[in-house]
């Protein structure tokens, strides 16, 4: 038997689209996400939203 995994086709759809396209957050959209998350209490979805918004006002990050 091989070692290889069986890749399933979703994963194959997902890997060939998060390289070609490039997401774009708007800035006013992910503020007012954070504010829910904030009242909320929700620590993690603040901390992804904070990524989100350095995202939206500086377009080199990550790169």
């Amino acid at each position: 038997m091989s070692a290889r995994a069986v890749r399933r086709p979703t994963e194959d759809a997902a890997v060939g689209r998060a390289s070609s396209v490039a997401r774009a957050f708007h800035l006013p959209a992910v503020l007012a996400d954070m504010t829910t998350a904030n009242r909320l209490r929700d620590r993690e979805g603040l901390l992804l939203l904070a990524c989100r918004a350095v995202r939206a006002t500086n377009q080199g990050v990550g790169e």
